[in-house]
């Protein structure tokens, strides 16, 4: 057999893959694309190893992947990407199918899907799937908060103080980013997100060239930030 789900005392799966179900190998794949600049090409090759396993995923039960394990974890960081490269043109019916199966796969979020998920169901009006959601929305979190500050905004049409005083008293860089008027994508900051230890302004302006195509179909909500 190329793949089987092998069982852990942890109430995981390891992913075992052979061929085209090694994980590890397109994963490896995808990233000589990025380095090479190659970013379409890396997109669908993403694209195809999700579709690898989502064939090969129960459709009836969910499947948690050992994150230990390396061709589980290769397969769990394709899929995010993947979510990822949906969520960038705008795709939000697949970025949210997508998000959905990378909770099941990896219930820990190491990727902290959640939080981009929490933005989906926002902006598509998944009103019941938002509020389960929201209650993994911490406040830990500044993308949390900002989800939070959004769906606020988004039913009610006023920005919450109580969040916008907690977005700006413990996550400046991120209150900071979002009301900015530019977003460089600089050589300094491609230089300090790719350091070993990236700066909090870094990933304030890695979450803002994300999600900046959302905020650009829904201008309002920055508008009133920045007001």
């Amino acid at each position: 057999m190329e793949v089987r789900f092998n069982p852990t005392t942890e109430q995981t799966f390891e992913l075992e893959g052979r061929g085209r179900y090694n994980f590890v190998a397109h994963h490896a794949a995808i990233e000589e694309l990025v380095s090479a600049g190659r970013y379409a090409e890396a997109c669908e090759a993403r694209y195809e190893a999700f579709q690898l396993l989502a064939e090969v995923l129960p459709e009836d039960e969910a499947m948690a992947l050992r994150w230990e394990h390396g061709n589980s974890r290769a397969a769990i960081s394709i899929l995010y990407g993947s979510a990822v490269d949906h969520f960038r043109i705008g795709d939000l019916e697949m970025t949210m199918a997508q998000l959905e199966m990378l909770l099941e796969c990896d219930p820990e979020d190491h990727f902290e899907g959640v939080n981009l998920l929490a933005l989906c169901y926002i902006a598509m009006d998944e009103w019941d799937a938002y509020e389960e959601l929201s209650i993994d929305l911490t406040d830990k979190s500044a993308e949390a908060v900002i989800a939070r500050l959004w769906a606020s905004f988004r039913k009610h049409g006023t920005i919450d103080s109580s969040l916008l005083g907690l977005l700006g008293s413990r996550h400046k860089a991120y209150y900071a980013e979002i009301t900015a008027t530019e977003h460089p994508d600089d050589e300094a900051f491609r230089r300090d997100i790719a350091s070993e230890r990236p700066t909090a302004a870094a990933e304030a302006r890695e979450w803002w060239l994300l999600t900046e195509p959302l905020w650009s179909e829904f201008p309002e909500f920055i508008e009133r930030l920045r007001a």
